[in-house]
């Protein structure tokens, strides 16, 4: 009789515990960030059908689920519009980030807008559709052949306007006589 009793004592705990809500945690620890593809020495051309509209190459490119990641990495944009009097902007850096349309430049950047805009900084962000750069670290660089420093940097590629603080602008003055 107390077999008996044991074992529907056993039955009933299994039964109810059978209805007693489970929670699955994964732990974030676990999940790891694994690129899906590795690229050694990557070339990237995007053609249209005017012209090669831009060019990408580095020497590694590794893309994950939400980013693509390339290093000493050059990107070349050709101007597409006829409105505009730039030909070429070339965005060179050691690391670039992309995410969407935004590209995160780091260490040793370079920004050069055909000959008259050249911008060396540590640090920069540009969107590829809104030609919007920006930073919050010192930069220097030359425009027209003018030596300009300074920090905040915010360059409007469409609008040709630029802003930055704690500018130093030296104006090469040539006395025709």
């Amino acid at each position: 009789m107390d077999i008996k009793l044991f074992n529907y004592s056993l039955l009933l705990l299994a039964v109810g515990s059978y209805f007693i809500p489970v929670e699955n945690r994964a732990k974030n620890n676990d999940i790891k960030d694994i690129p899906l593809v590795v690229f050694e020495k990557p070339l990237m051309y995007t053609i249209t059908d005017k012209n090669v509209s831009r060019i990408v190459q580095g020497s590694h490119a590794i893309k994950y689920k939400t980013r693509d990641e390339m290093y000493d990495a050059n990107i070349l944009l050709r101007n597409n519009l006829d409105k505009k009097d730039f030909k070429i902007e070339t965005l060179e850096a050691q690391v670039i980030i992309k995410k969407g349309d935004d590209l995160t430049l780091q260490r040793d950047v370079k920004y050069n807008r055909d000959d008259f805009i050249n911008l060396n900084t540590d640090a920069l962000d540009y969107n590829i559709k809104t030609k919007l750069a920006t930073n919050n670290v010192p930069y220097n660089g030359y425009y027209y052949k003018n030596t300009v420093k300074g920090t905040n940097l915010y360059l409007d590629g469409t609008k040709n306007y630029m802003r930055s603080k704690d500018v130093h602008f030296e104006i090469e003055v040539k006395n025709k006589k």
